[in-house]
């Protein structure tokens, strides 16, 4: 590939990185809540209880990471950990009576926000971008 064309798609990425992370960024503000803590609310809202190993996976951090959001998170009272009753080893993650009665429905706002930005968007030039996507994840995972 001509390299001047992989320096283009880095500043893209960049762009559109930087432009999404300060959308988030203002959303979850509203919450006092960084970025990555609002993504993990969110994944526990939309998927419900899971293992801090499957909500790193979901999101593509470290479990270090992870678990470092979940406690922070925990002490604002926004998410609780509780043990498998089957397995003691297991933990699993979800968020609290307190979270479900004070910032569910803003959480709802946050993602109708990026489906209008979304809905802009041609069915085609969504499948493109889902295309691109896929194409750049197999490209860095076979780099890892």
């Amino acid at each position: 590939m001509d390299e001047n064309k992989s320096i283009v798609i880095m500043r893209e990425m960049k762009i559109i990185l930087c432009s999404l992370k300060k959308n988030m960024k203002n959303s979850f503000n509203n919450f006092n809540l960084t970025a990555p803590q609002g993504m993990l609310i969110e994944m526990l809202r939309r998927y419900g209880e899971m293992k801090i190993s499957d909500l790193s996976k979901r999101m593509g951090l470290s479990n270090s990471t992870v678990s470092g959001i979940v406690d922070r998170l925990e002490k604002q009272g926004l998410i609780k950990r509780t043990r498998s009753d089957d397995d003691r080893r297991v933990v699993y993650v979800n968020v609290t009576d307190k979270f479900k009665n004070g910032f569910q429905e803003n959480f709802k706002k946050v993602e109708q926000e990026f489906e209008d930005i979304m809905s802009k968007a041609s069915p085609e030039e969504i499948d493109s971008i889902l295309n691109g996507l896929n194409i750049l994840k197999k490209l860095f995972s076979k780099n890892e």
